[in-house]
């Protein structure tokens, strides 16, 4: 995989802006893209991990409403009426102060709550503390910076032992990337000229590239994926060869032994989430309704040697 080549600004934002608005997205069905006979061996894998992945593109944070729509699912997903909550705030860079409302959120919710700091604690701590989790939540951020400290502190392999044990792993932007192969963020050192999110739409920030996660959903994610500054992963989505989930604002892919589903926010209903997977002919597919073509691209990605990047 490739860093993001820079783009020259004036020229593409007519070139996203148009490719927002014209053509159609491939329907769902699975049946298009494997066989009988493929779908009837996938469905033979085997997922003995007990956990779930709230993993959410960005949205449901805008107020408090819309933040318990995601305190209330991984609650009721936790099967617990008072789970212990972890709140993780790596890419961050470990700084916990400025995100205080979900912390609050969970504690009103009846959780209790604890928080995790990899950088400033010791390794028996974050042993520890994602031991005893039910909940695991991780802000959004700068993906480099989280894969960084979880590198160094040894926690990229003890989420996945918490996965296996059945906690539930909540994240936004940055925290919705970590639990994937592979997360897509301008997080990387270098800066270009390139379209933003913002108004006037062009201005300089930190270039694209491609970092390592836990491995949990085998795939590639990218957030914000209806923000103009994400559009152009569609076509890089387009070429990898793995496979990709590009996720809206407001909406939110969640995974259990699996199978995937996708949640999105009622006040936002517009959005969506997406498939790419150029080795089986998947070009954005619409999965927001249906995500049973999920499940199956997991599922051959795991049938043919799926590994998290550290343990290949």
């Amino acid at each position: 995989m490739k860093t993001a080549k820079k783009i020259i600004p004036f020229i593409v934002t007519a070139v996203f802006l148009g490719g927002c608005l014209v053509g159609c997205t491939p329907s769902a069905d699975s049946s298009k893209y494997f066989s009988a006979e493929e779908m009837a061996q996938l469905d033979t894998v085997e997922y003995t991990a007990k956990g779930t992945v709230i993993a959410y593109g960005g949205g449901f944070d805008q107020n408090d409403d819309q933040r318990m729509i995601i305190v209330r699912k991984s609650i009721e997903l936790s099967g617990k009426e008072h789970p212990k909550m972890l709140f993780m705030a790596s890419g961050h860079r470990d700084e916990i102060e400025d995100n205080e409302d979900f912390v609050r959120h969970y504690t009103d919710a009846g959780c209790s709550v604890k928080t995790l700091q990899p950088s400033l604690e010791s390794k028996e701590a974050v042993i520890e503390k994602i031991g005893e989790a039910d909940i695991i939540y991780e802000t959004g951020g700068d993906l480099n910076a989280l894969t960084q400290i979880w590198g160094n502190a040894g926690v990229f392999q003890e989420m996945r032992k918490a996965f296996e044990r059945g906690a539930i792993l909540v994240g936004v932007s940055t925290g919705a990337m970590c639990w994937a192969e592979v997360g897509y963020d301008n997080s990387s050192e270098e800066e270009t000229i390139r379209v933003i999110t913002d108004f006037p739409f062009i201005g300089k920030e930190a270039e694209y590239d491609y970092f390592y996660a836990t491995g949990i959903l085998p795939f590639c994610v990218c957030p914000h994926f209806d923000n103009i500054a994400y559009k152009h992963f569609g076509r890089k989505a387009a070429k990898l060869d793995i496979p990709s989930l590009a996720i809206d604002n407001g909406a939110a892919v969640i995974y259990h032994a699996g199978n995937y589903e996708i949640m999105v926010d009622p006040t936002t209903p517009k959005r969506k989430c997406y498939l790419y997977f150029p080795e089986k002919g998947i070009k954005k597919v619409n999965i927001t309704d249906d995500a049973t073509l999920a499940h199956y691209v997991d599922a051959y990605r795991r049938l043919n040697g799926y590994k998290p990047y550290d343990e290949r």
